[in-house]
């Protein structure tokens, strides 16, 4: 649903978004990583910054052959890093769920 108010001569659009999750912490084999999660061209993308010297990494889920939905990093070449964080975010936000 999207809905225009007007209000001393500007408009707004509102969304029906979901909220953005607040940066979290997830552990991976003893380090630390955190995660904030932004949004960019419609869709969700996470950064993890690691607390050792890895370079940070981007992201997001993406549809594989019959709509399997996957962990792919941006750009991809990280494929096993994203995958494995991925899973730790997923458990994460559901547990915040819960």
């Amino acid at each position: 649903m999207v809905v225009i108010k007007e209000r001393t001569k500007l408009f707004f659009l509102i969304l029906n978004m979901r909220e953005l999750e607040p940066p979290f912490q997830v552990e991976l084999d003893g380090s630390w990583i955190k995660v904030s999660e932004h949004e960019l061209a419609g869709k969700r993308v996470f950064h993890a910054y690691f607390s050792d010297n890895r370079k940070p990494l981007a992201i997001t889920v993406g549809l594989g052959l019959r709509d399997q939905k996957f962990w792919t990093s941006i750009p991809q070449g990280r494929q096993a890093e994203a995958e494995q964080i991925g899973k730790l975010i997923a458990e994460y936000i559901r547990a915040k769920k819960k």
